[in-house]
């Protein structure tokens, strides 16, 4: 009974293991770097590691409402390299057949931050080569952007307002700087005394006229009686 037993292990166990090989149907390839990663702060690959990827597999596929009754077990890799590279495959236990790789896909793709996380990694660094990658989820920002777009929208209205106000102000300003120039050119203008050969001469009063009274005496000497 008991060798029997270990006989359907066995038989079982070679089947397993020829669903997981390079390139083999429903099979995804895996790649980390954990070294440029992490750097000095790098961990060893090992089996615990291992298991602990087939459990973040087994995890993400119970959350996939088609595959809830996924093991440990049920997750197999093969083909690993020293340069940490693997290729897995998700049993089904119904049929003892590998998950289609839609399934798989799509429960990665739903928790790739999880298992990332438990890595250390990030998607370039844990690349599952034949999965895309997820962008992850955009960031609320605290204030709505409504409320942001009118703030800055408010803040250049009230920075036209005050660059107009000052070039009002700084505008009246030089006129009337400009102004009181004029009047104070004008005003020494009409004060100018005329030099003429060194003699000071009052200016001409073009309306009321001026008699010059060297004239004037001549002409009375003119008609004053001998």
């Amino acid at each position: 009974m008991l060798g029997g037993l270990l006989l359907a292990s066995a038989c079982v166990t070679v089947a397993y293991t020829e669903l997981c090989r390079p390139d083999a149907e429903n099979a995804f390839k895996v790649r980390l770097s954990i070294k440029t990663a992490l750097g000095d702060n790098a961990y060893r690959w090992d089996a615990t590691e291992e298991y602990l990827f087939k459990a973040m597999v087994a995890f993400a596929m119970k959350r996939s409402s088609s595959q809830e009754a996924t093991e440990i077990s049920n997750v197999l890799l093969c083909n690993v390299t020293e340069r940490i590279s693997f290729w897995f495959v998700v049993i089904d236990s119904s049929t003892n057949t590998t998950v289609p790789k839609e399934d798989v896909e799509a429960a990665i793709r739903l928790n790739r931050n999880r298992i990332n996380s438990a890595f250390l990694l990030d998607d370039s660094t844990l690349q599952f080569l034949h999965i895309s990658t997820t962008l992850a989820p955009p960031i609320e920002p605290s204030v709505p952007t409504w409320l942001i777009v009118f703030g800055v929208v408010l803040c250049l209205v009230v920075v036209g307002i005050v660059f107009l106000v000052t070039s009002g102000i700084r505008q009246h300003k030089r006129h009337n700087k400009e102004h009181e120039e004029t009047e104070g050119l004008e005003e020494k203008c009409e004060t100018t005394i005329t030099m003429e050969n060194g003699i000071p001469c009052d200016t001409l009063d073009l309306k009321a006229g001026h008699i010059n009274g060297v004239y004037t005496a001549a002409e009375d000497e003119r008609f004053a009686p001998l």
